[in-house]
């Protein structure tokens, strides 16, 4: 498969990733500001909202990492990769992807086993199975592993990357 079919699959995963974000954002944000409202205009708390704004928070979250990789968006320091040149800063960039590539395994194989662990339990005020909450562990490092290996095979291609614009 060619450089650019790579890079367009990437793109098509950020762009769903992306409206998967967006939907989670807008109820962490609805959850948030209803609850603010029940609370002090109704004098009603909401005992489910907290939950939900976690939920929501937490699969935003492990979904967005995936975003910044493909973006090259994660705080780095880049003193030393700035001092270097050719095959040097090459392999040293796919050393950083290996890495990101590895916790991404890492972070696959525990997210299914805390899903399987937690199988049977039910969050506390939503009634939902927790596993529906802990498999975005292993979803967000199943997209770390897609993203961290779709980066090198660019990297590893020289693929020249024109500077990335906002997906959304």
């Amino acid at each position: 498969m060619d450089m650019k079919k790579w890079k367009d699959i990437s793109d098509k995963v950020n762009t769903i990733v992306s409206y998967a974000g967006l939907v989670f954002f807008v109820v962490l944000i609805a959850a948030c500001v209803s609850q603010v409202f029940f609370r002090f205009v109704l004098n009603h708390s909401l005992s489910w909202t907290e939950e939900l704004a976690r939920y929501a928070f937490i699969w935003m979250h492990l979904l967005g990492t995936s975003l910044l990789i493909a973006g090259s968006g994660h705080a780095t320091v880049t003193v030393i990769l700035d001092a270097m040149s050719g095959g040097l800063k090459k392999a040293f960039r796919l050393f950083i992807e290996l890495v990101i590539l590895v916790n991404g395994m890492v972070m696959t194989y525990a997210g299914v086993m805390l899903s399987w662990l937690s199988r049977a339990n039910e969050s506390t005020a939503l009634s939902i199975p927790m596993y529906l909450i802990n498999i975005s562990v292993a979803v967000g490092g199943l997209l770390l592993v897609f993203q961290a290996a779709a980066t090198m095979i660019l990297i590893a291609g020289d693929y020249q990357v024109e500077e990335e614009k906002p997906v959304l």
